[in-house]
């Protein structure tokens, strides 16, 4: 009975072992030896049969980029895959065809994500691979990305604002960290106005027409690569803020002109209004009287006789009454 069992636990044993060196030489050193980028290839352990191939978006559910702090950070979302499937994930890290570090996740779940902090290589290329297991059956699934694929650009160098007349004229560079041709970038330019951001393309200046001088604007800028020079799209971040406003020196001169002669205009109305008598005296005078002497005269309207001057009253003299006492003295009498 020993005898019979020996073989079945021998048959087993080999093949748990062709299974282990399958999927080992998945990321063995020729893993970096790929002749195309950003496609996805497969490994299935069963020919012809790639386990939950349907669940699997490649272009939404696992990705990799490198920031420009060279931190690579790869991550995945398989929210559809069977409930009993079980992950390992693994990264290759290349310098050209040659295989610098391998870090692998023996046992990940549905959803999450790997960083790894990289050095400076010449030509980096990176190989992402992800291990679906299901009742027995595995599938490697695996994507190659070039520097220029992964990369996170930095925001726009050198961007400069100001205001023209009634124009805010902006101006930028391309990132510093690449030299590819203007026509790979494409940008959101944010003015602070309460508008949404300017989605612009292959340039590198914009002109807002019309602008309040009076507004202060706050304008920042990002940018990405297009479709067609970079499949997996990631904005950058946003540059530092540009705060722009209209100086007192370059107010319009009509303005200038208009608050000169406005606030004199408006402190005579309030002297007017507070000293209005006075005033009034002074702007129209009141019409001169002739004295009562000369009366008498323009009313007669004598103009060629001669000047008689008006007769005068003579005050009233007072009347003083003697009053005599005739009563005889009684005294003499006796």
């Amino acid at each position: 009975m020993a005898m019979k069992l020996l073989p079945a636990y021998l048959i087993l044993w080999v093949g748990f072992l062709l299974l282990g060196t399958s999927q080992s030489d998945a990321s063995g050193p020729d893993v970096c030896q790929v002749d195309t980028h950003d496609e996805l290839t497969t490994l299935p352990s069963v020919p012809g049969y790639e386990v939950e191939r349907d669940a699997i978006a490649i272009t939404m559910d696992f990705l990799c980029l490198l920031y420009p702090t060279n931190k690579l950070n790869c991550s995945w979302s398989f929210d559809k895959l069977n409930e009993d499937a079980r992950l390992s994930v693994s990264i290759s890290i290349c310098d050209d065809e040659k295989l610098v570090e391998n870090v692998r996740s023996p046992a990940v779940s549905h959803v999450g994500s790997r960083l790894v902090i990289l050095q400076e290589y010449e030509e980096l290329n990176v190989v992402l691979k992800i291990n679906v297991t299901l009742h027995g059956n595995w599938t490697v699934y695996s994507y190659s990305y070039n520097k220029e694929s992964l990369e996170v650009l930095l925001p726009p160098a050198k961007l400069s604002a100001v205001i023209n007349g009634s124009n805010l004229l902006v101006s930028w560079a391309l990132p510093s960290q690449v030299s590819s041709v203007n026509s790979c970038f494409e940008y959101q330019l944010d003015l602070g106005d309460q508008e949404k951001p300017r989605e612009l393309a292959t340039v590198l200046s914009y002109t807002e027409q019309n602008v309040d001088p009076s507004q202060t604007y706050s304008v920042r800028i990002r940018t990405r690569k297009t479709r067609l020079c970079q499949e997996h799209q990631q904005w950058s971040e946003w540059s530092l803020t540009v705060i722009v406003e209209q100086s007192l020196n370059q107010l319009n001169i009509l303005v200038i002109v208009s608050i000169s002669l406005g606030i004199p205009m408006i402190l005579l109305a309030a002297v007017l209004l507070v000293r209005h008598q006075r005033v009034m005296k002074v702007l129209f005078p009141p019409i001169p009287r002739p004295p009562p002497k000369y009366k008498h005269f323009l009313e007669k309207n004598d103009t060629l006789g001669p000047v008689h001057a008006a007769p005068s009253v003579k005050p009233a003299e007072e009347e003083i009454m003697e009053v005599e006492d005739t009563e005889p003295n009684s005294g003499k009498a006796l």
